[in-house]
């Protein structure tokens, strides 16, 4: 690749970074000054360089990662099946890639909160208690890294059309957004299916433990015994000096 091609690639994925931030503040930061949930932090420019790296340079390195992967790992995959898969209908790609990556977060998130090892880095994004669309991207490189790349590893060595993942990406990228804004949302029954802010605000909670790890599908959480209602329990309000977990 030559200079000008790095350097334009460079530039786009920058672009591509401030763009998803500009679409967030539009969308939630307006959002969370009328539908407020709990008292909660506003915007921090740490919080919001995070975001923009992770979405922006994080996501590039990561489909590298995906890719040198996929690349080497395919070739113990036989030539009928990687055919088979390319031959079914776009929205069964689309379902299985995002079955595939939300098994993926859900167990990984788990793991990351019982191996001591993983924790170590999960950890720091447990520091954001108090809710706000700004932190959802509050992670160490190593917790980001192994959820993106584990999440689109497994339907890129399928050889899933790369639309399905590209879609499954951006959606989940939004809805994790959503999922960490301060905003007072709940499904009702279908958070049982879909998760919503109320539901993933209880596993940010220091008073709740085990519950809620699933990323968009819930679903995971109820069969694997982790799912907490947010109608079961009133989580008191964060204070500034209270259940803090130290983030400098």
């Amino acid at each position: 690749m030559s200079a000008p091609d790095l350097l334009r690639l460079s530039l786009g994925a920058c672009v591509s970074g401030l763009l998803f931030v500009a679409i967030s503040a539009l969308i939630f930061w307006p959002l969370e000054e009328l539908l407020e949930g709990t008292r909660g932090q506003r915007p921090k420019f740490k919080d919001i360089a995070y975001l923009w790296f992770y979405q922006s340079y994080g996501l590039w390195i990561g489909a590298g990662i995906i890719y040198e992967l996929a690349f080497l790992l395919r070739g113990f995959l036989p030539h009928s099946w990687t055919l088979f898969v390319k031959q079914q209908p776009f929205w069964l790609q689309a379902t299985v890639a995002l079955l595939l990556a939300e098994v993926w977060v859900y167990s990984v998130h788990r793991l990351a909160h019982r191996w001591q090892f993983l924790w170590q880095f999960h950890k720091v994004h447990h520091t954001l208690v108090d809710m706000t669309w700004s932190a959802s991207s509050r992670q160490h490189p190593v917790d980001f890294f192994l959820t993106i790349v584990g999440a689109n590893l497994p339907a890129m060595l399928l050889g899933i059309d790369l639309k399905s993942i590209a879609m499954f990406v951006l959606l989940e990228r939004l809805y994790t957004v959503m999922l960490h804004s301060n905003l007072n949302l709940d499904w009702g029954w279908f958070s049982k299916i879909v998760s919503s802010p109320n539901v993933h605000r209880l596993h940010h909670a220091p008073e709740v433990r085990g519950k809620n790890y699933a990323g968009i599908l819930s679903l995971l959480d109820v069969l694997g015994k982790t799912y907490q209602a947010p109608s079961s329990m009133i989580i008191p309000e964060a204070s500034d000096d209270q259940n803090r977990i130290s983030f400098s």
